[in-house]
C-alpha cells in the first residue's frame, strides 16, 4: 500500500497534463515531497556541461546497464532485494567512489538505455557497450575499458559441420540480441545467413539448444560463459576483418567534465590491472549463486509474484476508479466531455501497452522524479482504465431505460438512480468481462519489466542470466502465471455465481 498515495497524486497530475496540454499547472499541483523528487531526478540539458556539477548536487550517480548479459552485468537477490552486479558494475562503483557520490543502477532492456540517456532518466551507461561510429553520432563515449573479439556459440553435436565461421558466410541461421554490436555486424559480415533478433542474450541461447538457430553470435567473454555452462555447447571464433572498437560508457553529448572524471576512473582501473579482478570476481558471484536444485531460486520468483500483484492489484484499484469517471463522462450528455473521455480511450485502447509504458517512463519520470515502479504503475492503470470504461459503460447501457424512467417517476435524483437501480442491474453483465480484465493485468504487468520493474518475468530473466539455461526458468514462469490466472478466475466464478442467485 506505500505507492497508493504517490500514485493518487501521479494519476491526478497526469490527467490535468493530458487535459489542460499545459505542464505548469500540473507541477503547481505537486506537492513538497514530489518538488523534492524532481529536484533529485535534475539532469543538465546536452551540451551546457553541468550535468556533473547536477551529479555532485544530487549526490547519486544514475548508470544505465541492462542485466542479461553475464559477466557483464547480471542480477542476483541480496537480503531479498535485486542487486545488479558484474564487471560494468564494479567499475560503476568505482567511477560513483571516485566522485564522492552514491550509485544509482538503472535495468532496462538495452534497446531503451540510448533513448533513456537522451532523455535525462540516467547520466551515463554501463552495459558492455561497444563504441561503435553510429552510436557515437547521439553519444559521447568514455576511453575504451575492454576490448573483446566475437564468437559464435554452437551446439558441441554440431562441432563437425560448423568448424569455423565460414559455414555463417554461406548460409546457416545465427541468433542475436535486440540492439546489439552483433546484430550490426551479421548484417555486414554475414549476409547470406537468416538472422532471428531476440530481446535478450538468454534467449537466443534457448532458440539454440531447441535447435531454431545454428549459433548465436557473442562478445568472446559472454559466449566463453555460456559454453562453460552448458556442456553441449562449444564457441568457434568469428573471423571478422576488423578490430573491436572496445566498451566503453556511454554519456550525453558535449560533457567533458563528466568524460573526464569517468576517463580518471577507467585510466585508474587499467593501469592497476582491475579489469581481470572485476571479471574474476563477477564469475565468482556466478558461482556463489548457482543452486543446486531449482527450488532454491524460489526466492527470485516469490519476490516476483509480489511486485506482480502489487502492480495488479493497484492497477485494478485506480482503473476503476477512472474506469467509471470515464463511463459517467460518455454518459453524460454533454459533448465536450464526452468527446474528451472518448479521445482518451481510444487513443489509449489504440496504441500498444508497451509502447504507453515506455512514453510514460520517458516521458514524464524524469519531469515527476517517478520511479520505475510509480511509471509502471500509472501506465498500466491509464491503460486498464480505459478498457474498464467501455466495460461498465456497456453494462449500464444494458439495463432498460424503463428502469431510469421509473425511478425518476418516484422522485429519485440521476445519481440516487445510477447508485441505487441501475447500476446494481448492470453489475451482473458487468462482470464477466470485468473479471477478464482483472485476469489479463496480471499477464500484462509483464511489460513494465522492459523498464526494470523487477516483477515475474524480470525475475525469470534474472534466473536464466544466472543459471544460462533460458527453458526451465520459463516453464516455471508460465507455471506460476497459470496458477495465479486460474485461482482468480475461480474466486471470480464463485462471486459470479453468488450474485446471479442473489437476482434470480
Amino acid at each position: 500500500m506505500k505507492y497508493i498515495k504517490q500514485f493518487s497524486l501521479v494519476l491526478m497530475t497526469l490527467l490535468a497534463v493530458l487535459f489542460t496540454g499545459g505542464t505548469g499547472q500540473a507541477q503547481a499541483s505537486e506537492t513538497s515531497a514530489s518538488d523534492d523528487a524532481s529536484a533529485a531526478s535534475s539532469t543538465s540539458v546536452a551540451g551546457d556541461d553541468a550535468l556533473y556539477q547536477a551529479i555532485q548536487d544530487r549526490g547519486v550517480l544514475r548508470v544505465g546497464t541492462n542485466s542479461t548479459y553475464a559477466p557483464f552485468e547480471f542480477s542476483i537477490l541480496v537480503d531479498g532485494e535485486n542487486q545488479v552486479v558484474g564487471v560494468d558494475m564494479f567499475l560503476a562503483e568505482k567511477i560513483a567512489d571516485d566522485m564522492g557520490v552514491d550509485l544509482e543502477i538503472v535495468d532496462m532492456e538495452f534497446s531503451n538505455l540510448l533513448t533513456a540517456l537522451d532523455t535525462g532518466q540516467i547520466d551515463i551507461v554501463l552495459a558492455g557497450m561497444t563504441a561503435t561510429e553510429e552510436r557515437a553520432k547521439s553519444v559521447d563515449f568514455s576511453d575504451i575499458y575492454q576490448v573483446s573479439g566475437q564468437s559464435f556459440v554452437i551446439q558441441e553435436s554440431k562441432a563437425t559441420d560448423i568448424q569455423d565461421d565460414t559455414y555463417f558466410k554461406e548460409g546457416g541461421k545465427i541468433s542475436v540480441g535486440e540492439g546489439t554490436t552483433q546484430q550490426i555486424l551479421v548484417g555486414d559480415y554475414y549476409p547470406n545467413a537468416e538472422v532471428q533478433v531476440m530481446r535478450t542474450t538468454t534467449d537466443s541461447i534457448s532458440a539454440l539448444n531447441s535447435d531454431l538457430v545454428d549459433g548465436v553470435l557473442l562478445d568472446e567473454d559472454v559466449a566463453g560463459a555460456y559454453a562453460a555452462e552448458n556442456p553441449n555447447l562449444t564457441v568457434i571464433e568469428a573471423d571478422l576483418p576488423i578490430q573491436d572498437p572496445g566498451k566503453a560508457a556511454a554519456l550525453p553529448k558535449n560533457q567533458p567534465t563528466l568524460l573526464a572524471a569517468v576517463n580518471a576512473s577507467i585510466t585508474e582501473v587499467k593501469d592497476q590491472g582491475l579489469m581481470d579482478k572485476y571479471l574474476e570476481d563477477s564469475y565468482a558471484l556466478i558461482a556463489a549463486n548457482k543452486q543446486s536444485t531449482w527450488a532454491a531460486y524460489a526466492p527470485y520468483f516469490i519476490d516476483g509474484v509480489k511486485t506482480t500483484l502489487i502492480i495488479s492489484a493497484t492497477a485494478i484499484f485506480f482503473g476503476l476508479i477512472l474506469g467509471v469517471a470515464l463511463a459517467l463522462m460518455r454518459l453524460s450528455g454533454v459533448k465536450v466531455i464526452d468527446w474528451l473521455a472518448q479521445a482518451y480511450i481510444e487513443i489509449v485502447r489504440g496504441t500498444p501497452l508497451m509502447v504507453q509504458v515506455l512514453f510514460i517512463y520517458l516521458g514524464f519520470a524524469g519531469i515527476f522524479g517517478w520511479s520505475t515502479m510509480t511509471s509502471g504503475l500509472v501506465a498500466v492503470s491509464l491503460n486498464s482504465g480505459a478498457y474498464i470504461a467501455e466495460i461498465i459503460r456497456g453494462g449500464i447501457n444494458s439495463v432498460d431505460k424503463g428502469q431510469a424512467e421509473a425511478a425518476r417517476s418516484l422522485g429519485l435524483g440521476y445519481w440516487v438512480t445510477m447508485r441505487k437501480v441501475i447500476f446494481p442491474q448492470s453489475l451482473r453483465s458487468i462482470w464477466p468481462s470485468l473479471g477478464n480484465e482483472f485476469v489479463s493485468l496480471i499477464k500484462e504487468s509483464s511489460i513494465v519489466s522492459t523498464i526494470g520493474v523487477a516483477e515475474l518475468t524480470f525475475q525469470t530473466r534474472n534466473v536464466s542470466t544466472i543459471t544460462f539455461n533460458g527453458i526451465i526458468p520459463l516453464i516455471i514462469s508460465m507455471a506460476i502465471y497459470f496458477i495465479l490466472t486460474f485461482t482468480l478466475t475461480k474466486l471470480l466464478n464463485v462471486y459470479e455465481r453468488r450474485m446471479n442467485e442473489k437476482y434470480n
